[in-house]
């Protein structure tokens, strides 16, 4: 993944894939058939694992430092992770064919991944990823579990720029700056 961040989308969007942590700090919608999920590790590799069922799971935050629920409008009936490479394709993630999805993204590791800022080793990977997708309704986002540094900087009215990853949609920041 590069530039913090890694993409859920549809393969009917049109959609801009801009960055956003959305209010939660974890993950923001971008519109139909698109959502950004932030990481802390600026470039490099997570270790990310996608599930699509057709039920809710159990609601269990165990270990996970952040977890985020949100609607997913997926108007082809196909949408997995863009943005990530280096191991076996992700599956298509919806199983109900187009319409509404509900999304967990859980993470964990996202203030040491910070830290290193860039991981290009496997044995060297602290940051995690568990994203779960089932059928569901534009319910709005339900927060499980918010309690890493790099989410509170990102929820922060005045967000710290030492923890906010560069921008890459020179669109938004005309002067093509990072912070």
């Amino acid at each position: 993944m590069s530039d913090g961040q890694f993409y859920l989308v549809d393969a009917g969007t049109q959609a801009a894939l801009l960055y956003s942590a959305g209010r939660n700090g974890l993950v923001g919608v971008l519109g139909d058939g698109a959502a950004c999920v932030c990481t802390g590790t600026l470039e490099g590799l997570v270790r990310l694992t996608a599930q699509a069922s057709q039920e809710p799971p159990l609601a269990h935050v165990g270990d996970w430092d952040e977890v985020v629920e949100i609607a997913f409008h997926s108007p082809s009936g196909r949408f997995s992770i863009n943005g990530v490479a280096n191991g076996p394709p992700l599956p298509n993630l919806a199983v109900a064919g187009p319409g509404y999805y509900r999304v967990r993204v859980h993470a964990r590791g996202r203030d040491a991944g910070h830290g290193a800022e860039t991981v290009t080793d496997v044995n060297e990977i602290v940051e995690e990823f568990l994203i779960i997708c089932w059928p569901g309704d534009g319910q709005p986002e339900a927060v499980h579990q918010t309690r890493d540094q790099v989410g509170i900087g990102l929820r922060a009215a005045q967000p710290d720029p030492s923890i906010m990853p560069p921008i890459r949609n020179t669109a938004a920041d005309p002067s093509g700056r990072r912070r």
